[in-house]
C-alpha cells in the first residue's frame, strides 16, 4: 500500500462524516435532555434526536446522489483503503434509505414503550456508517473495521429491552455467533496473507493485491490452505446475510429483537454483505478458489430452507426472518453469476427487497400498541377492514416480496433469473422459480388474515402516528413507482457496475 498523506481526499468521505456527526450530535442531545428514570415523557429528546438522525441520512444520501455520483469513475484515497465508485454509492444509498425508514418506524415503537432515550437512533447511525465503510473497502483492514462498526451497535439494538428475556437472549446470540463468524473471516484472511508471502508476492492487505496474487498463475493449482482461506472468508460473509446452513441464529434473533430494528437488520445487513461478496469474489476469483460449486449448493439450499421453513411459521416475525433467508439465496444466485448483468441485478434486488421488507415490518410496528406486540398471524385478524390503508400497504409489501408484477419485486427476481440463465445456471434458476412459487403460500397468508377474518371486538384502537405513516407511504409508493419505471431504475443499476466491472 502506497500511502501519501498529501493525497488524502477527505471529500470522498463526506457522507460517512455526515452520518457520524449526526450520531454524535444525537448522543450529545440525548445526554443533555434525557433524565434517567423519567417515564412521564417530560424529558423526551426523542423528537429532536429523530430529526437529527433523519437529517443525517437524507443529507448523506443527497450528497452521494448529486455530489459524488460520476458514472464510470472510480476514485480512491488513503492509499487505496477507501474506494468510491458508482457501485459503492448505489449500495450506500440503499443502506441510507433503509436507515431513514427504520428511524421513522422506531418512533411509535419507542413512544409506546416510553423509552425516552435517543440512544437507539445513534446506534443505528453508527451501524449505518460501518456499512458505508464496508461497501467502500479497498483493503481488508477497512473491511474488518467497517464490519465491526456495523455489528456491535446491532448487538446493542437487538438487546434494547434489557428487562425482556427474549431481547437479551437475542442480543447475546447475535453477539456470540457474530464473534465466531468474525473469527472465521479473519482466519481466512490470515491464510490468504500466508499464500501471498509463501508465493513470492509482497504481503498486502489490499483487496486488489489479494485478487492479483490469486489470479497471477491461472494454470497452476493453488495450495490447499489458499482454498481453505477463501472458503473461510466466504463463510464469514455468508453468516452476515443469513445463508443456509449458517442461518440458524436468524429466526431467534429476529423474533426477540425489537421489531423496527429487526427490520433494519433484515435489509441493510444483506445489502452491505452482498456488496462485500461481489468485491471479494467478483469476476474469476470465485472459480479460481473452486468455490463456484460450493456457492451454487449454498444458494440452492438457502432458497429451499428459507421458503419451506417460512411455510410452517405462526409468528409473523419468524416468517419474515425465514423469508429474508430465502431472499439471501436469490442474491447469492446473482453473486454466483459474476457478470455485469448479475451484479446489476444484485443492486436492483437490494433496494427492491429493502422497500418490501420495511413496508411489511412497518405494518407490524404500526399495529403494536402499549403492552401488545403484534407478532402472530392471529394479531392481524380483520385489521384491513378497520384500517384499509394499512391493509393496502401490507398487500403491496407481500406481493412485491413474492414477485408479483408490476411491482418492483417481480422485476428484481426477473433480472436475477435472466442473468443466471444467460450464464448456464438453468437448474439453479428452476430451483429459484419453484421456491419463489412456494413463497406465495406464506406471503398471501397475512393478506387473507387481514381481509377475510373477523376482527376481535376488544381490539385496542391504533393511534395515528404521522411519522410512521409517512414512512409506510414512501415505501409503498416506491414499490409501485420502481416497478412502473423499472427500465430507468435498471439503467441506474447498470451504470453503477460499469466502472467496477471494468
Amino acid at each position: 500500500m502506497n500511502f501519501d498523506p498529501s493525497q488524502i481526499e477527505l471529500g470522498l468521505m463526506i457522507p460517512e462524516f455526515i452520518v457520524l456527526a449526526a450520531a454524535i450530535l444525537t448522543l450529545i442531545v440525548d445526554s443533555l435532555l434525557h433524565k434517567e428514570g423519567d417515564r412521564s415523557g417530560e424529558s423526551d429528546p426523542r423528537g429532536l434526536t429523530l430529526s437529527l438522525s433523519l437529517f443525517g441520512c437524507v443529507a448523506a444520501a443527497a450528497w452521494l446522489a448529486w455530489g459524488l455520483w460520476q458514472p464510470g469513475v472510480t476514485e480512491t484515497t488513503f492509499g487505496g483503503l477507501f474506494i468510491l465508485d458508482p457501485f459503492a454509492i448505489f449500495f450506500k444509498v440503499v443502506v441510507l434509505v433503509g436507515a431513514a425508514l427504520t428511524l421513522l418506524l422506531s418512533d411509535p415503537w419507542l413512544r409506546n414503550r416510553r423509552l425516552n432515550s435517543g440512544a437507539p437512533h445513534a446506534l443505528l447511525l453508527f451501524s449505518t456508517s460501518g456499512m458505508m465503510y464496508m461497501v467502500s473497502a479497498g483493503d481488508v483492514l477497512t473491511l474488518f473495521l467497517g464490519l465491526e462498526v456495523m455489528s456491535v451497535p446491532l448487538y446493542c439494538l437487538a438487546a434494547t429491552l434489557r428487562w425482556d428475556d427474549r431481547s437479551v437472549e437475542s442480543g447475546m446470540k447475535y453477539l456470540v455467533l457474530g464473534a465466531v463468524a468474525t473469527a472465521i473471516f479473519l482466519m481466512g484472511v490470515g491464510l490468504l496473507y500466508g499464500f501471498q508471502g509463501l508465493h513470492g508476492a509482497e504481503v498486502n492487505s489490499e483487496l486488489g493485491a489479494l485478487r492479483d496474487a490469486l489470479l497471477a498463475a491461472p494454470d497452476t493449482p493453488l495450495p490447499g490452505y489458499a482454498y481453505l482461506g477463501g472458503l473461510l472468508l466466504l463463510i464469514g460473509m455468508l453468516f452476515k446475510i443469513s445463508a443456509a446452513p449458517f442461518h440458524m441464529w436468524t429466526p431467534d434473533v429476529y423474533e426477540g429483537a425489537p421489531t423496527p430494528f429487526t427490520a433494519f437488520m433484515s435489509v441493510a445487513v444483506k445489502a452491505a454483505g452482498a456488496a462485500v461478496l461481489i468485491r471479494l469474489f467478483g469476476g474469476e476469483v470465485l472459480e479460481r478458489l473452486a468455490l463456484d460449486d460450493v456457492l451454487w449448493a449454498i444458494a440452492a439450499m438457502t432458497m429451499i430452507v428459507g421458503n419451506f421453513m417460512a411455510l410452517v411459521q405462526d409468528n409473523v416475525k419468524r416468517m419474515l426472518a425465514y423469508s429474508s433467508i430465502a431472499h439471501g439465496g436469490y442474491i447469492l444466485v446473482a453473486v454466483l453469476v459474476a457478470t455485469p448483468e448479475g451484479q446489476a441485478a444484485v443492486l436492483y434486488y437490494s433496494l427492491a427487497y429493502t422497500l418490501g421488507n420495511l413496508a411489511a415490518f412497518s405494518v407490524l410496528v404500526y399495529l403494536s400498541t402499549q403492552g401488545h406486540e403484534v407478532e402472530r398471524f392471529a394479531d392481524l385478524r380483520g385489521v384491513a377492514v378497520r384500517y384499509p390503508w394499512i391493509g393496502a400497504v401490507m398487500v403491496l409489501a407481500m406481493l412485491s416480496l413474492a414477485g408479483m408484477p408490476p411491482l418492483v419485486g417481480f422485476f428484481a427476481k426477473f433480472a436475477i433469473f435472466m442473468s443466471a440463465i444467460s450464464e448456464g445456471y438453468v437448474w439453479l434458476t428452476i430451483i429459484g422459480l419453484l421456491t419463489s412459487a412456494v413463497s406465495f403460500a406464506y406471503y398471501l397468508r397475512p393478506i387473507v388474515v387481514m381481509f377475510m377474518r373477523t376482527e376481535p371486538s376488544a381490539r385496542q384502537a391504533v393511534p395515528w402516528n404521522p411519522r410512521l405513516a409517512l414512512g409506510m407511504a414512501l415505501a409503498a409508493i416506491a414499490i409501485v413507482a420502481l416497478g412502473v419505471f423499472t427500465e430507468a431504475y435498471m439503467r441506474w443499476a447498470q451504470a453503477a457496475v460499469t466502472a467496477f466491472s471494468g
